[in-house]
């Protein structure tokens, strides 16, 4: 985390030493909850980054529940393109603070700042590590919720981008357990939770039922942002930017900056990214990254799903009935002007045949590949096709299109291996429910006599928890 501002002389906690360990130099950035700081392991001689709750926020044990619920979901889901957080404690004057790797680069943020527009190659290959870290948060149920420019972090390795996605500081676990009941709790501490600019519209309407696929809109803002230096929705407030995301379309980014010569199917990804039905955006981190992909190879993408002509469910909210009303009223307008004294038409008469429309022209060729996303229940077993082993359920795996069935098989200890059949002609999902396996006591085969009936256990049930590793 480079940042070469000079450090300003009143900071009372620079110099300071926390817990006999943790030496801050100097200040390197401030957040929502915290300030950041450059620091040394005294002991170790290590360069570390530790983020220090603020001054305001003494009095709200809440918010350093939220501090601490970071370190420890980041720290869970142990993936190499997710900052490392690696110890927690307090100050002396009862002030939260977490340890994490030190990071020499800039944010995915300043570096749009300084280069404006990035060449597709480059988005594409900063977007494939972040939704590899977000997809593995997402398999062990923790949904970011704020996936911003300022929240990707680009190190320099042998000239080319790492990214470090950092600040799980409002994420959620879906599954059931402390950490979900932990989470529901936090949200309601006054706090906005997530940036306007890269809200979903299901965040903007205050949906409860949220899932991965807002960290899905996010990174498809993003990679709007990356590919024209623009963000898609700009406004003077909070919430005329809400009210963009629900009700305006999008310039596509080969309209908004051609000379930046984006292909096609870039902008389709894109644009199934941000589809503002969340059915229609990719169900997957998995999924994206296979489009993009087939993107850098030069494949073709399919393009999204037209725009339903429903509109979005009513909420209470009464500044988005307004919202509402006047673009009603502006469509009823519309809709006078088009048919207000409508001309006559003209006469018919049939075109001579040199004046015969031509052929259409040929569709683009179908992608090569399907993405087939799998699910079990119990979640867990593995994948297999023949030999080939794709991994543990639930993940999206990459199948040639054919017409020829595809058989699947599904092996978990305990339960009777599974099989299906698909005929991959296009993405899908697939759910696949195994049978426990009985569990009986196996007599010798030279026994004779009858074994003893035992009784059969209870069908296993999916965990309902999960213990984090304590980092700490």
């Amino acid at each position: 985390m480079n940042d070469e501002s000079p450090q300003p002389p009143h900071d009372a906690l620079v110099g300071h030493t926390l817990a006999d360990r943790y030496r801050l130099t100097r200040k390197i950035g401030e957040g929502g909850m915290g300030a950041v700081y450059e620091a040394t392991h005294v002991l170790l001689s290590k360069p570390v980054a530790v983020k220090v709750l603020r001054d305001k926020y003494l009095d709200r044990p809440e918010v350093a529940k939220r501090l601490v619920q970071e370190a420890r979901l980041a720290s869970s889901i142990r993936h190499e393109n997710i900052v490392d957080i690696t110890d927690s404690g307090a100050t002396e004057d009862g002030r939260t603070f977490v340890v994490m790797e030190h990071l020499e680069g800039n944010s995915l943020a300043e570096v749009i700042k300084r280069d404006g527009a990035l060449p597709e190659a480059r988005v594409i290959d900063i977007a494939r590590q972040a939704a590899s870290a977000l997809g593995a948060a997402h398999e062990r149920g923790i949904v970011h919720r704020d996936v911003k420019p300022e929240n990707i972090f680009l190190v320099d390795r042998g000239g080319k981008d790492f990214v470090k996605v950092l600040d799980f500081g409002i994420s959620k676990t879906l599954k059931r357990g402390t950490l979900e009941e932990e989470s529901l709790k936090l949200t309601h501490t006054g706090m906005v939770l997530g940036t306007p600019l890269y809200m979903s519209p299901e965040q903007a309407r205050g949906e409860e039922d949220l899932d991965q696929r807002i960290d899905l809109w996010a990174l498809g803002v993003i990679l709007y942002e990356c590919l024209t230096a623009e963000v898609p929705f700009r406004a003077t407030n909070y919430l005329g930017v809400i009210s963009q995301v629900l009700n305006q379309e999008v310039t596509p980014p080969r309209k908004l900056r051609p000379e930046m010569r984006i292909s096609e199917a870039m902008e389709r990804v894109v644009q199934k990214a941000m589809a503002r039905d969340r059915d229609d955006r990719y169900p997957t981190m998995a999924a994206l990254v296979a489009d993009l992909d087939r993107v850098a190879s030069g494949g073709v993408v399919e393009p999204p799903r037209p725009t339903a002509a429903t509109g979005a469910r009513p909420r209470t909210s009464l500044w988005l009935a307004a919202v509402g009303v006047l673009a009603g009223t502006a469509a009823l307008l519309a809709v006078d002007r088009f048919t207000r004294a409508p001309a006559p038409p003209p006469a018919v008469t049939p075109p001579p045949a040199s004046a015969l429309p031509s052929p259409a022209p040929t569709p683009p060729p179908a992608p090569k590949t399907v993405v087939l996303h799998v699910e079990t229940t119990p979640p867990g077993a593995e994948i297999r096709q023949g030999s080939r082993v794709f991994g543990a359920a639930p993940r999206d795996i990459l199948l040639p299109r054919s017409e020829v069935p595809a058989q699947l098989t599904f092996h978990l200890d305990g339960y009777e291996d599974g099989k299906t059949q698909i005929v991959p002609t296009t993405d899908d999902s697939v759910r696949v429910k195994l049978t426990p396996r009985p569990h009986a006591r196996h007599a010798r085969s030279d026994e004779k006599k009858p074994q003893p009936t035992t009784k059969q256990p209870k069908e296993q049930q999916p965990s309902t928890g999960e213990t984090l590793p304590n980092p700490y």
